[in-house]
């Protein structure tokens, strides 16, 4: 018997969707099993055969603490079995992964076609704020890409109308991630065309294919906006709403040295105490994600951001009808330095 892996695979995955264990039947003595991140070989050790079976466990943290160190949402996963003394054994190579902290009952390849690299559904953003919404896609695939924009006329208070702009398009010509940055820049500017005026957008319905995104405006400004990585290993951006308390907590020394008395070891801490406004469940799901983000920033004048981390954590979610979500954090800037 040569050495063959034994467990199926699929071509596409939900990183948490990978095999628990891998199987791979063997006569050999001992087999040395490597695994690659896109050409990277990231993991290799050799097993020792139990009645000419190896199992390999748990490569779905291999391959996720990999992708989280290259910074990768989507990567070709190859697994090796050699036999030391015999050369190259049997191999699996070119499966699609796609970082996911998340399970689907829909399995891998049904739940990419129908759902955005989001666990939500719908946001509530600034007129001068934007949605980056990211998506698989394979290569040339043209989608149905709908925009139904709910939007009102300066002449006519009151009314709101709609109007479903057609935006397919080949997405890509390569397999890959593809990330779009939605404004209300960008809708105003289709309806505007279209109406031949001046339109207020209050909403739209964002569709490629069977997913679906709904994205509110609104004239009140944010008291936060912050950056992180998501579930999904891509960038999202939050716009919260609610009120910010900073406090300055000072430790220091004191000396004393005839009638004169002097600090030393002086450490300021400012943190910032932030209370939600009331939210939706999915939503206050979803921000439990800024929480345990491996990257934070926050969002400063003329567009740059500083990273930021995330203390003192209280994310009490419930599914109730009856209570409003608020969630509680704090959050300093990660240099100890506090921006103008």
């Amino acid at each position: 018997m040569a050495t063959n892996i034994t467990t199926n695979f699929d071509t596409i995955y939900l990183t948490a969707h990978l095999p628990e264990n891998v199987y791979i039947g063997t006569n050999a003595s001992s087999i040395e099993v490597s695994i690659y991140i896109d050409a990277d070989k990231v993991f290799s050790s050799v097993y020792y055969p139990y009645n000419q079976v190896v199992c390999v466990r748990d490569i779905r943290s291999i391959v996720e603490a990999a992708m989280l160190d290259q910074e990768l949402d989507m990567a070709k996963l190859r697994i090796d079995a050699d036999e030391p003394n015999n050369g190259p054994g049997s191999i699996v190579e070119n499966i699609r992964v796609i970082y996911s902290d998340f399970k689907s009952t829909l399995g891998s390849e049904t739940f990419l076609n129908l759902n955005f690299l989001t666990t939500r559904k719908s946001t509530l953003i600034p007129r001068d704020g934007l949605v980056k919404l990211s998506n698989y896609t394979r290569a040339y695939v043209e989608s149905s890409n709908y925009a139904l924009i709910h939007y009102s006329v300066p002449y006519i208070p009151g009314e709101i109308f709609q109007y479903n702009c057609y935006l397919g398009r080949v997405q890509s010509t390569t397999e890959k991630i593809v990330t779009v940055n939605l404004t209300h820049a960008y809708f105003k500017e289709l309806v505007d065309n279209y109406r031949n005026t001046d339109c207020k957008v209050h909403g739209v319905e964002y569709q490629i294919g069977a997913r679906m995104f709904n994205i509110f405006f609104t004239d009140e400004q944010p008291t936060d906006v912050f950056s992180f990585i998501n579930a999904f290993n891509v960038v999202e951006r939050i716009y919260l709403y609610g009120s910010t308390t900073t406090k300055t907590e000072v430790s220091r020394s004191e000396a004393v040295c005839g009638r004169n008395t002097q600090f030393y070891d002086e450490t300021v801490t400012v943190k910032h105490e932030v209370e939600t406004a009331p939210m939706p469940y999915d939503e206050a799901m979803w921000l439990s994600q800024l929480f345990t983000s491996k990257h934070v920033s926050k969002l400063l004048d003329n567009n740059h951001f500083a990273q930021v981390l995330m203390t003192d954590i209280t994310s009490e979610v419930t599914d109730s009808s009856k209570e409003l979500v608020r969630l509680k954090f704090a959050w300093k800037y990660a240099d100890g330095v506090e921006w103008l």
